[in-house]
């Protein structure tokens, strides 16, 4: 049985990860229902949970492209800098250095070869600290 507490972690971990792909409370809270369903549905594996609200939530970003992002200005700046990137570099950067997904999971749920998500999360780590420095120059010229 599974306590209180680790439900909590896993709801916490899910709809962090959820709302780093997509940017949007509403698209965030809709990937972990879709994991909470595909959970129930499949049964509980290790992290079924969690597989299942990344799948959603990237399915729900690739649905409505358009949407605006709703980036918390509560997050730190290095999270809000993540949102600059292209989606699949966030995808990969999301899944392998913050969740700590395994490169042929990701590939799995990405649908991309196991050399293309190296290739492009080390392109996403070298584009970040470009991104700070363009990231504050707009902020200067805006104030």
């Amino acid at each position: 049985m599974i306590g209180k507490n680790e439900v909590s972690k896993a709801l916490d971990r899910a709809f962090c990860a959820a709302f780093m792909l997509t940017g949007s409370m509403p698209a965030a809270e809709h990937g972990v229902l879709n994991g909470i369903a595909a959970t129930e549905c499949y049964g509980a594996g290790d992290d079924a949970f969690l597989l299942g609200t990344i799948k959603a939530a990237i399915q729900r970003r690739a649905d409505s492209p358009h949407q605006s992002h709703q980036r918390c200005a509560q997050l730190p700046l290095e999270l809000r800098r993540l949102f600059l990137l292209a989606p699949i570099s966030r995808d990969c950067f999301v899944l392998r250095i913050l969740l700590r997904i395994p490169v042929g999971i990701c590939s799995r749920i990405l649908h991309r070869r196991v050399e293309e998500i190296e290739e492009v999360l080390c392109a996403a780590l070298q584009d970040l600290p470009r991104l700070e420095a363009r990231s504050r120059a707009v902020a200067k010229c805006r104030v």
